[in-house]
């Protein structure tokens, strides 16, 4: 008995056995990391408004960078406890994925919202070139070392889950360069502090900014992959179509895509061409 069949193939990469399985994995990460995010935004938060409240008393741009910062952290760990949520729902016959995406939009809300920030930032700081203000050292040397020690703490607690999450990673950057910019605050209050130049403080402001933008740049990237369904970058399609092709009984192969529907979760469909089979009793 032979026959020649033409298959449409569809698979969840990322599982290796049951689809069920392989999501029930996602919704356990997506739960450790809803608990993460809460607690960094507790505290994060708390800082943001102090850190405000400081930039304004003192005149100091860094700090308000800083700040800016802070914020910008608080509305992306916002956005990721949301987008953790929606990643949650079931899937429905209207969105057969589910809600998956909504993490990979947030992240991309979440980098476009830091590149105007960081633009913001510098068009601010050379504004302050041309306009002196006073500015004292000791302020910025606190608020810099207690905002260090706050990021610090946030990255130890978002450090596992950022590479598992897109969303997550989004939220890890911003805290890292969050640390940088309280590094850089220290800094601008010592010189200040010693030698007086508040020339320091928008010089400061604009390496913050300059140091945000190629991260943010590269996650908007990756975000801006993952929605045009781009091929994921561990996956080598060549050697897949090999891998496909080299199965007995496989004759042809066409229509390969594979993509990513959300961080952890890829998907594969294909055209397969089997030939003809021998069947005995």
């Amino acid at each position: 008995m032979s026959e020649n069949h033409d298959h449409n193939a569809e698979t969840n990469s990322t599982g290796g056995g049951e689809e069920k399985h392989s999501h029930g994995n996602l919704a356990s990460l997506r739960a450790l990391s809803r608990k993460r995010l809460m607690m960094v935004a507790a505290v994060t938060g708390s800082f943001m408004v102090a850190e405000i409240v400081a930039g304004l008393l003192t005149h100091s741009l860094a700090i308000l960078a800083d700040a800016g910062h802070m914020l910008g952290d608080v509305a992306a760990l916002v956005l990721a406890l949301i987008a953790a949520v929606f990643a949650t729902k079931s899937a429905t016959t209207e969105k057969t994925y589910g809600y998956y995406r909504a993490e990979i939009l947030a992240s991309t809300f979440n980098a476009l919202c830091m590149l105007g920030m960081s633009v913001f930032i510098l068009i601010e700081a050379y504004q302050r070139f041309f306009k002196h203000e006073d500015v004292p050292g000791m302020p910025m040397i606190v608020v810099g070392i207690l905002g260090g020690l706050i990021n610090l703490l946030s990255m130890k607690l978002l450090g596992s889950d950022s590479k598992d999450s897109l969303n997550t990673k989004a939220v890890y950057l911003e805290v890292l360069s969050d640390m940088l910019a309280s590094v850089g605050v220290v800094i601008a209050g010592v010189v200040i502090k010693f030698t007086g130049l508040v020339v320091v403080d928008p010089i400061v402001s604009v390496l913050i900014a300059l140091g945000l933008i190629p991260r943010t740049w590269h996650l908007l990237m990756q975000c801006v992959h993952v929605l045009m369904e781009g091929t994921p970058d561990h996956i080598a399609l060549n050697k897949l179509r090999k891998a496909i092709l080299s199965i007995e009984g496989v004759q042809g192969l066409h229509d390969l895509h594979v993509w990513t529907i959300t961080s952890g979760l890829d998907a594969m469909s294909s055209h397969v061409r089997t030939g003809t089979l021998t069947l005995s009793n």
